[in-house]
């Protein structure tokens, strides 16, 4: 049985993609990825007012650093920014869980689209396709909710309604 996403993606844009090539001392040396030490990473997930669409934005960006530093080392300078706008499935389930697991595909689909701009921008420059790296959801979405967490949103249970003395000795 294979489990459906948390998410649909309705809509994907970028109304920032910037790819500024740089001069390194040695581009032979220089790495084929950037260092996500040298990102700048900010994500940001909402809800519409039904909770049936979620919104979610991803923000990347190489570190301001002196123009003589960057050039040492680095072949790119990036700056992107993706949005998008997903119907979420089931609805319904709102738990600290259900929100992190939409927050974690949101993020994973967003950085996804944004290194393969990165990818694309870069193919045709001079030093050729450098790669946004793996980047671990920790780092954007935060940790996943711990168990006490999940055991404090407590699950409504359906229970028999008690008798009450006097019903009990009426039915007997």
């Amino acid at each position: 049985m294979m489990r459906s996403s948390p998410l649909r993606l309705k809509e994907l844009f970028f109304p920032q993609v910037s790819v500024k090539t740089l001069v390194p001392a040695a581009p032979e040396k220089a790495a084929r990825e950037l260092d996500l030490d040298d990102l700048d990473i900010s994500f940001a997930f909402d809800f519409d007012a039904t909770g049936k669409i979620a919104n979610a934005g991803v923000k990347i960006a190489t570190k301001d650093k002196t123009a003589e530093a960057l050039d040492q080392n680095s072949l790119y300078k990036v700056q992107i920014e993706a949005y998008a706008n997903f119907e979420v499935v089931s609805p319904e389930h709102t738990d600290v869980l259900a929100v992190y697991l939409r927050k974690f595909a949101a993020a994973a689909a967003l950085i996804g689209a944004a290194r393969e701009q990165i990818a694309l921008m870069t193919a045709r420059g001079p030093w050729g396709i450098v790669m946004l790296p793996i980047i671990s959801m920790d780092r954007v979405v935060g940790l996943p909710p711990k168990k006490a967490e999940l055991a404090a949103a407590p699950l409504k249970k359906i229970t028999k309604p008690k008798k009450s003395p006097a019903t009990a000795s009426s039915s007997a």
